[in-house]
């Protein structure tokens, strides 16, 4: 008996007691490596794939997700975006001014933003003052307007229609111009860079192709003026 009862004890002593810790919650596996999807509430995502050195396939049918990817501390204040996209197609029954309605082949958001270290774990998009660039259907380039289904979200139309669907477009923005442009105030930092191409509203079909936005600085040209003698 006092064998039994010492062996019982030797048990109970290995057994843990209390509430288990709370497991740290894992981040959602990113298709792209160095960036976070966010996926939206009972729609399909659209499928993002690396298909060469900095270059990113989209590819949407019916379906909507982002890529985001959070911004260094060293290039959070500079102020020249440039990207290269292409895409099979324009989305026909886009309407991009209609809540209900708002597709796009491609885009490229940037959120400014003072909170560093955002986190994707509960799979949302960084909070932020926005600015999406897209490749609209029907609207005319250089069209800037409020996006109709967020607040403080602005949007620019930098192509559109099918004209140069298939080719690859190199865009290059002053983004602390269009911030002014856009909100009428002084640029904080940028908090992220992401890509979206949705077709959530259209059930259309489309494939784009990105080259990873790069940050850097604006170019200061110098002129030197020379005399030219005959």
């Amino acid at each position: 008996m006092k064998i039994l009862l010492i062996l019982l004890s030797m048990i109970l002593a290995q057994l843990p007691f209390g509430p288990s810790p709370p497991e740290k919650p894992e981040e959602k596996p990113s298709p792209v490596k160095g960036w976070q999807m966010v996926s939206y509430f009972a729609v399909p995502p659209t499928q993002y794939s690396r298909v060469g050195r900095g270059i990113i396939k989209a590819e949407s049918l019916g379906s909507r997700s982002s890529l985001f990817k959070e911004v260094g501390e060293k290039e959070k204040n500079l102020s020249i975006l440039s990207w290269e996209w292409k895409v099979s197609n324009v989305i026909r029954s886009a309407i991009e001014t209609r809540k209900d309605r708002f597709d796009a082949a491609a885009r490229v958001m940037i959120v400014f933003g003072k909170e560093r270290g955002f986190s994707m774990v509960k799979g949302g998009e960084p909070l932020g003052l926005k600015i999406e660039y897209i490749w609209a259907s029907r609207l005319p380039r250089g069209h800037v307007f409020e996006h109709p289904g967020e607040k403080n979200c602005k949007i620019f139309v930098l192509e559109s229609g099918n004209s140069k669907a298939g080719q690859w477009v190199y865009e290059k923005r002053n983004i602390h111009k269009d911030f002014k442009t856009a909100f009428a105030i002084e640029p904080e930092g940028v908090l992220a860079i992401g890509i979206q191409t949705d077709t959530d509203q259209s059930n259309e079909g489309v494939t784009a192709y990105y080259s990873e936005p790069i940050l850097k600085k604006k170019r200061i040209e110098r002129f030197n003026n020379t005399l030219n003698q005959e």
